[in-house]
């Protein structure tokens, strides 16, 4: 479809990123005592980067991924050291840049900052900024006013720094049509493979060589730590189901809300586009605009006042590939949506009415308005189950917020039992079978601290209560160890079996690969390898095919087939060896304008990445990032191990 939506508000949605449900930073205060004495991760220009502050960022990371995943999200993918490292290396990244704007004096005048707060949607009440309303969020999410206000100017402030480097990159066209001709082009092959399932008949494992690999790797076939558990679990979800809001109470709420349910004028129409070229500056060409205009013109007297002579002329002539096969339709859309000089047209017609040339930065448009839906204002009964959700909502996190500060000193105070307090909040304690720490976490919605809290030597010495731990979404979970199994070597008569399949796996992929390879050099060589190859078949770049991994790919993209059918052959992913027959170069289709665009503007989004990273590389060369032992996420943390400078 046509966009002209051109307003960004990602910076807001940045910004309220943290404070999307209320109570966000529910038990914080407990979660600053407890962290007080742990060290601090790294110091960035002398300022620490705080377990606190790295557990924030983690758990960010854990919800949008849970959101784009779903039900296929695994809390264990944030077990990998790796990962880790990733998330404090962003934090650390995002001070470099906070100190170097400040270096630099880049700051937010109060007028920005003020007007930057008085339009987030959050603090409104009838469309309007309330100052109870922002108090309440504030302190439902644990900030002051001005520790909010301090880290909103501080964004504001990196904004331009970030700005400027996003600008910075671009691509020549020259860049843009080498790349779309290397990344598109195609190899034509055939692929034969060799099954590690066909040799395992040959392969006989003796007991004294699953011994002998059981006792050179014993930690290898560890069973890991693994507790029972029981566990209370307070979310506002358990009082939705309790509250109920009558039809009086939602027509009052109604009523006292009634202007943000009323429904903006629309308007509905269509368009033909004819685009401008522009030149290497980005300018439209003379010629090109006095032409595109000239026949906006024509087309607008040829259109007349009939509809389907307009939706006939924009199948035929309309540059917009989104609407031009539906005659030009561009729906409904209200004020605002569109470009200044095409939205104030649209706004100014009457239905029926052909109006045009109106240029943009598109081109040129020639406009037909279809129909007009009037400001009005919706009825109650439309809108009852929507105030009804909101109503419920609202007072469940009321009821979860009054029970919150209960449950976080009672699981403390009665240390020993969640009994009387699972009682008096009507909760129901529940107990675990043996569980690894994985598995722990997988409870908590992926929160590592929980875990990691479980597993403690004083949790599990203590069998005590834990903290209330803050799961985000208005969540809350302690737990106390009720059994431990330490992690232990397991019997070998437990994993023989095991041990057997694996070697077994192991010899008949290495009888595959050898025999692979024989067939591979004499097929080369134009003997008879009694390989058995599939139908010819198209090898992208960017795609694979059966038994032909990425190691493989590369090679088929680098053998020489200037003289002629060439082979190469590799491992696969199931174990066997794949042997692929490589016939000729497949070159791609010159690409549209359109799609160099795209691709362009693809590429220089990766360079200005690539410039991002090699300037914040630059800044620790300006501003010393120390990382402490307990920031070597990826290596057990020694207590007496030196701090370390980070190397750009």
């Amino acid at each position: 479809m046509f966009d002209f939506v051109y307003k960004n508000k990602r910076f807001v949605q940045i910004l309220l990123a943290f404070m999307v449900l209320p109570f966000a930073f529910v038990g914080v205060d407990s979660y600053v005592r407890d962290i007080g004495n742990e060290k601090n991760l790294a110091t960035v220009g002398g300022q620490p980067v705080t377990p606190q502050e790295f557990e924030n960022a983690l758990r960010g990371q854990q919800d949008q991924m849970r959101q784009m995943l779903g039900r296929n999200f695994d809390p264990a993918m944030f077990d990998n050291p790796e990962v880790k490292q990733q998330v404090l290396d962003g934090v650390i990244n995002q001070r470099l840049l906070q100190a170097k704007a400040t270096a630099l004096t880049l700051t937010a005048p109060d007028a920005q900052l003020r007007r930057t707060i008085l339009d987030v949607a959050a603090f409104q009440e009838d469309g309007k900024f309330s100052e109870q309303r922002y108090d309440e969020i504030l302190k439902a999410n644990g900030l002051s006013r001005l520790g909010y206000e301090q880290r909103v100017r501080a964004e504001l402030g990196q904004q331009p720094l970030q700005d400027a480097l996003s600008r910075s990159a671009f691509a020549a066209n020259s860049q843009v049509a080498l790349y779309q001709q290397l990344t598109e082009q195609a190899r034509e092959v055939q692929v034969a493979t060799l099954s590690a399932e066909a040799y395992l008949p040959k392969v006989v494992i003796a007991d004294a060589k699953v011994r002998e690999e059981y006792d050179a790797k014993p930690d290898s076939y560890r069973a890991p730590e693994q507790v029972k558990i029981e566990y209370l679990q307070l979310n506002q979800a358990a009082f939705n189901a309790q509250i109920s809001a009558s039809t009086d109470e939602l027509k009052a709420e109604y009523d006292k809300r009634v202007k943000e349910f009323s429904a903006p004028e629309e308007r509905r129409a269509s368009h033909i586009l004819l685009a401008v070229e522009k030149d290497d500056k980005g300018k439209p060409k003379p010629d090109s605009r006095d032409a595109m205009k000239s026949e906006a013109e024509s087309l607008m007297k040829q259109a007349g006042s009939s509809a389907e002579k307009f939706a006939e002329l924009a199948k035929a002539k309309s540059k917009d590939p989104g609407s031009a096969a539906q005659g030009g339709d561009l729906g409904f859309f209200g004020r605002g949506q569109m470009v200044k000089a095409f939205d104030e047209a649209v706004f100014a017609m009457k239905a029926g009415e052909v109006r045009g040339p109106i240029e943009t930065d598109f081109g040129f448009h020639v406009i037909r308005l279809v129909d007009v839906k009037a400001e009005r204002i919706r009825a109650f009964d439309e809108v009852k189950s929507q105030l009804e959700t909101e109503v419920k909502q609202q007072r469940a996190a009321k009821l979860f917020g009054e029970s919150a500060e209960k449950f976080q000193n009672r699981v403390y105070e009665q240390g020993d039992s969640f009994a009387k307090l699972a009682e008096e909040l009507k909760l129901e304690v529940k107990k675990t079978d043996w569980m690894t720490r994985t598995q722990v976490q997988a409870i908590a919605a992926g929160n590592q601290k929980f875990a990691q809290t479980i597993f403690s030597p004083a949790a599990i010495a203590s069998k005590r209560n834990s903290e209330a731990i803050d799961l985000g979404g208005n969540s809350l979970i302690s737990a106390r160890v009720l059994e431990h199994k330490p992690s232990a070597v397991r019997p070998f008569e437990d994993v023989k079996a095991q041990i057997s399949v694996q070697l077994q796996r192991r010899a008949a992929s290495e009888m595959a690969a050898k025999e692979g390879a024989d067939k591979l050099k004499a097929a080369a060589s134009n003997v008879d390898s009694g390989l058995v190859f599939a139908p010819v078949q198209r090898l992208l770049r960017q795609g694979g095919l059966p038994g032909v991994n990425a190691a493989l790919a590369k090679q088929v993209f680098s053998v020489d087939v200037s003289k002629g059918t060439a082979y190469t052959g590799n491992a696969n992913d199931t174990g066997g060896y794949s042997v692929v027959r490589v016939i000729k170069i497949l070159e791609p289709e010159a690409a549209t304008g359109e799609k160099l665009k795209s691709l362009g503007q693809r590429l220089a989004s990766q360079g200005a990445g690539d410039v991002s990273n090699a300037y914040v590389a630059a800044l620790k060369d300006s501003i010393k990032v120390v990382i402490s032992p307990a920031g070597n996420l990826t290596k057990p943390a020694s207590n007496d191990a030196p701090s370390t400078p980070a190397k750009s």
